[in-house]
């Protein structure tokens, strides 16, 4: 592999991890337009990193882009995850047909995972059963396309809580729909990120990665040991499950993309031993 990191190995008491990068560390330069998200898969590939999350506000051109961008992950043996803005869960039926929309979009990609937040879990009234409905058929349509969704904890209200990413697991029991464990997420909103681990062990199938550190301003993503969070337990704790799952480094670019992914894989390594 590119710059000396095996990115696809056996992990000391655990399994092979597989490392993803995702297109939220080039997000200046995607919205500057000096890169657009064909640029990512080579970045990927000459990095050494097993795959790319893409996101569907990088967009420019999705008609065009969204089969070049496959052509690419072909040619250079990449793997793809897909994340939408869209939530599980809204009462706007444009905003569900959209959801099933970036469904059929992750199936084309031929995405590992599509990455969703809950948006706000819905009560027990008549509207709130249309919403819940509606988020069922988006469930139902990704398990008919054979689409792995996999849900978010969200860095903020409403859809951050492990109970709400539990229960709706618990109430859709279904082998299409898992978790994405956003660790970092977990800690700076005030709960246990190795409790959540556990607790939602059986449903992890996607894994975003980053470090954190308090400032005045608040929480603020960095990349890995460039913060405060208890890596090595957590790291532990995931590999504790015992299987192979998608280990996505989601943080800032921080002005150098690639010097922080590459700084992220150092610190895994070592961790590794």
């Amino acid at each position: 592999m590119a710059d000396g990191f095996t990115t696809s190995r056996p992990v000391r008491g655990g399994p092979a991890r597989e490392i993803f990068v995702s297109a939220v560390q080039f997000d200046e330069q995607l919205k500057s337009g000096s890169r657009t998200v064909l640029d990512l898969a080579p970045i990927a590939a000459a990095i050494g990193v097993r795959g790319v999350e893409y996101r569907d506000v990088y967009w420019k051109d999705k008609r065009a882009e969204l089969p070049a961008v496959k052509r690419q992950l072909v040619q250079l043996k990449l793997r793809a995850a897909y994340t939408t803005m869209t939530p599980l869960y809204h009462p706007d039926p444009a905003t569900q047909q959209q959801l099933r929309k970036d469904i059929e979009d992750a199936r084309d990609l031929g995405a590992v995972v599509l990455r969703i937040n809950l948006g706000q879990r819905p009560g027990s009234g008549p509207a709130d059963a249309k919403t819940h409905y509606a988020g069922r058929m988006a469930v139902e349509r990704a398990a008919a396309l054979r689409v792995k969704l996999t849900l978010e904890n969200n860095a903020k209200a409403p859809d951050h809580l492990l109970s709400d990413v539990r229960d709706t697991l618990d109430t859709f029991s279904c082998r299409f729909f898992g978790t994405n464990i956003d660790f970092a997420n977990y800690a700076t909103t005030g709960q246990d990120p190795i409790a959540a681990i556990r607790g939602l062990a059986r449903w992890i199938n996607f894994i975003h990665a980053k470090d954190a550190r308090k400032t005045a301003a608040g929480w603020e993503s960095t990349y890995l040991g460039n913060g405060t969070l208890p890596l090595k337990e957590i790291v532990a704790a995931l590999d504790s499950v015992g299987r192979t799952t998608p280990f996505c480094f989601e943080f800032p670019g921080e002005g150098d993309p690639e010097g922080g992914i590459r700084k992220s894989l150092a610190f895994l390594a070592k961790l590794d031993g």
